[in-house]
Formats: structure tokens, sequence, C-alpha cells
């Protein structure tokens, strides 16, 4: 009789298929899982993932064959096939020796997924619009300036008097408040034209409760050119004391 427990006591290993500790090691002597093995030494990628799949269908549990889909989908770009079997490569096998990349692989391929859902705008070309577009600002500005000055020299020019000493004396000794003509002076641009640019940019020191629109409608300009004459500064997050150029 104990002979028979004995003996059913040796079968039960074998019949679960293997030795506690042998597991992993019977999964790698699978012909599927050597044959994918050796595909991927010659990069044949495509036909070790047949062999690695079948291999799965051979014994579903073999953590190996999950591990090496895992590398070979991250390496197809199929990052949510990927992350499956090295999760389940983890689920089979928790004190795997490769758990530590497992979790770094699983972590990489997320962010590979997210930014293929949602991709990021390149930081480099931004920057280099946004400066683009600064330097572009930077030459209009500088032809409407000349345009000013030149718009205000024609007309104090058309405006000015001959000079005629008799006519000024009569001006201003029979002239009354009421009918007296106001001459501008050569040297001053007339009423309604802005004045000459003083060749030095205004600034503004950002106050409590200032935002772009406030300050923007403070000058009398659109909330588009304020932001224009500072591209590095965000409207979002002004804070008291900060100064902004002033087209």
């Amino acid at each position: 009789m104990w002979r028979r427990f004995v003996f059913l006591f040796l079968l039960l290993p074998a019949l679960g298929g293997c030795l506690p500790g042998e597991g992993h090691v019977d999964d790698e002597k699978d012909p599927h899982f050597q044959q994918g093995r050796n595909l991927v030494n010659s990069e044949d990628y495509k036909g070790a993932m047949t062999e690695f799949e079948l291999a799965l269908q051979t014994n579903p549990h073999s953590a190996a064959a999950h591990f090496e889909l895992g590398w070979l989908y991250e390496k197809a770009g199929d990052y949510a096939a990927a992350i499956y079997h090295y999760e389940r490569h983890l689920q089979l096998q928790p004190d795997s020796p490769h758990a530590a990349t497992v979790q770094e692989r699983i972590r990489g391929c997320k962010q590979e997924l997210a930014n293929s859902e949602f991709p990021l705008p390149n930081s480099q070309n931004l920057q280099r619009e946004v400066d683009r577009l600064t330097a572009e600002n930077s030459v209009l500005r500088q032809q409407v300036d000349a345009l000013r000055v030149q718009l205000a020299a024609k007309s104090a020019a058309s405006v000015a008097p001959t000079p005629q000493p008799t006519v000024v004396e009569h001006i201003e000794t029979s002239a009354t408040p009421s009918t007296s003509t106001q001459v501008t002076p050569p040297h001053e641009a007339p009423q309604g034209l802005p004045p000459p640019p003083t060749g030095r940019p205004k600034t503004y020191v950002v106050k409590e409760h200032d935002t772009i629109r406030a300050i923007a409608l403070r000058f009398g300009l659109r909330p588009s050119a304020v932001l224009a004459a500072n591209p590095r500064v965000d409207p979002r997050k002004l804070h008291v004391g900060q100064t902004l150029n002033i087209p």
C-alpha cells in the first residue's frame, strides 16, 4: 500500500507537466519557441512572431513566449499588443528576471501609444515659427514708423504758412479769441495724426488684476498686437511687476 502512495506522489509532478521551478525552462524547449528564437537571430521578425504565437497555442501559459512577443510587437510599433504580452509575462512569472525591464518597457509603450493618439506639437518647430513671426512683426513696425514720420512731415509742410511778418503782426493785434486762426508750428504734428516714434519701445509694468486685454485697451491696441510684441509671454500667467513691450 505504501508503495502506491509513493508512486502517486512521484507521478503528480509529471501529470502537472513539470517539476517545481522547471516550468519556464520547459517553455523554451517547445519546437515553435526554439524556431522563433532562430528566426529572431536571422532577423525574420514576422516569421518569429508566427512561431511564438504557435508556441502559445501549444502552451497558453508560456511566460517566455509572451516576453518574446512583447518585444517583437513593440519593435513592430504595435504598442497595445506589446503591453498585453508584457503584462501576461509578469502575471505568469511574477519572479521573472526581466521584471524590471518589462515594467519599464510597458511604461514606454504606454507613452508611445498616448503620443500616437494625442500627438504633441514639435516645440522646436513652434519656436522657429514664433521667431519668424517676431522678426516679421519687427520689420512691419519699422515700416509703419517710417511711414508715420513721412506722413507727419508732409502734413506739417502743407499746413505751415509762408513767413510774412506783416500778416502775422496783424493777426496778433486784431484777432479776438472767437475769430483768431491758430497756425500749427512746423515742428509740431497737426491734430489727429500720431506723433513720430521716439525710437524707443514703450514698456508697461503689470499691476494686480491686469490682463492682456485690459492692457491693450489701456493703450488703444488689440490684444493680439500686445502678444505679438511679447512672444515669450504667456497671457495666462501674468505676474505683478512683469514688464511688457507696448508696440
